[in-house]
């Protein structure tokens, strides 16, 4: 699925996604983390680029996740409708993506860099919460995209 819907819907001024579905279950695990499958989504303030997806199983465990539009401007990853459909989407409007974002080491020469791993985003169903982390063998999106943050 290679649609800008995914971008539109991203950049309208209703509710995210994810402050309409408490918990996201993920009945094939994470990669790394195949028993924990039922997770949330927390941000700071609705209008928080981060968040945390937080595992409701196995307490302490969590990512750090952003949605991609804004920080990676031109991303339109081809979601394989194969993985789509073990989350029962169909249709683009039931698609919410989230990307893994890793924080590096601050250094003088590097203050402030966060990567996000656009080669295998996290897909969630909006209609079942269903999610799964799709990897995007061959299309050329980088594991480290470097975003700076502005202090």
């Amino acid at each position: 699925m290679n649609d800008t819907a995914l971008q539109d819907q991203a950049t309208t001024a209703e509710p995210r996604p994810e402050e309409t579905f408490p918990i996201i279950e993920t009945p094939d695990g994470l990669p790394g983390f195949v028993t924990a499958r039922h997770w949330a989504i927390e941000r700071q303030e609705s209008s928080s680029v981060f968040g945390l997806l937080r595992n409701l199983d196995q307490p302490g465990i969590g990512l750090l996740v952003a949605e991609p539009w804004d920080l990676a401007p031109g991303y339109e990853p081809d979601l394989p409708d194969e993985d789509l459909a073990r989350i029962d989407v169909r249709d683009a409007s039931d698609v919410y993506v989230q990307v893994v974002a890793t924080i590096a080491a601050a250094t003088e020469a590097t203050p402030g860099t966060v990567f996000l791993n656009l080669a295998a985003p996290i897909v969630v169903n909006t209609r079942t919460h269903q999610a799964r982390q799709v990897i995007l063998d061959r299309q050329g999106w980088p594991l480290r995209h470097a975003i700076a943050l502005k202090g």
